[in-house]
């Protein structure tokens, strides 16, 4: 099986902005393990992966289209449910979650209420 170059070099640069489509639209996974302490931020962040994934599919679908290939929408499709992936884990380890007693990582974080 022979591949193109060019799309095969398109498809990496569309896995990258898979990943950097969800940082335009939410906080860095640090900034949720230490900010996100009710549920209405977890609320917002859940928003920003909304946006995000729409962004992100609308970018795939196009790029995918204008080289005729589904190498480029495979490759940012599965760059974006990667990012899913580890803001979901951000949530579930954030301070809101902490307090309500959903984690049991037994690490160190901020109380909700001091």
């Amino acid at each position: 099986m022979e591949f193109n170059k060019d799309i095969v070099l398109t498809s990496v640069f569309m896995a990258l902005e898979g990943a950097f489509a969800y940082s335009a639209f939410l906080p860095s996974i640090m900034t949720i393990g230490t900010f996100v302490d009710t549920p209405e931020k977890i609320k917002m962040i859940r928003e920003g992966e909304i946006v995000g994934t729409a962004f992100l599919v609308g970018l795939s679908v196009t790029v995918a289209y204008i080289t005729k290939s589904p190498l480029p929408l495979i490759a940012g499709l599965a760059a974006g449910g990667l990012a899913i992936g580890v803001y979901e884990y951000a949530l579930r380890k954030a301070p809101a979650n902490v307090a309500n007693n959903d984690d049991t990582s037994g690490g160190y974080h901020v109380p909700l209420e001091y």
